[in-house]
């Protein structure tokens, strides 16, 4: 298993258990969480749960903490293989680091033998949207009221990348 992928300004690693509080900051903020699976995280438990959740992952996983000088500022990876994820501070938005830790996560699951990797994003989430776009992912689907988050439904486009 890689431990780490390093690009030009990132380094993508396993998570560890003290990423729980710079991982907590990021997932209680509303903004950050807007288009994730679930609420904002309200306690620093239900974020060491999440990472926890890391430490041992379950066959078929491959998520990395997004790191900045050495500093946790979000998440890339599949809980479960071919379907992944991202989440990144906001204050780290708009200087190309979720692009920069997209296509190093691609070529990592290329060199791993993935034969594809598939996404879900909100349709609302036009920066995920156009992310996604750019590095060669292509809608293969829509579906509405797939996401039941906080008593409210949310849509999903679904994408596919052949690697």
């Amino acid at each position: 298993m890689v431990e780490a992928i390093a690009t030009e300004r990132l380094v993508l690693r396993r998570a560890r258990i003290e990423d729980v509080e710079p991982m907590h900051r990021i997932m209680r903020d509303p903004v950050t969480m807007r288009y994730w699976s679930t609420l904002p995280h309200e306690s620093l438990e239900t974020t060491a749960d999440w990472v926890r959740s890391m430490l041992d992952p379950p066959s078929g996983n491959d998520d990395f903490i997004v790191t900045l000088n050495g500093k946790a500022i979000g998440k890339m990876g599949a809980w479960q293989l071919p379907d992944f994820g991202y989440l990144l501070d906001p204050a780290h938005w708009c200087q190309g680091y979720a692009g920069e830790a997209l296509a190093a996560f691609l070529a990592h699951r290329r060199r791993a033998g993935s034969a594809f990797l598939t996404a879900d994003t909100d349709p609302r989430n036009t920066a995920s949207i156009r992310l996604l776009q750019r590095h060669g992912f292509r809608e293969t689907g829509r579906a509405a009221r797939t996401w039941l988050i906080g008593g409210q439904w949310f849509d999903s486009i679904y994408w596919r990348r052949d690697l």
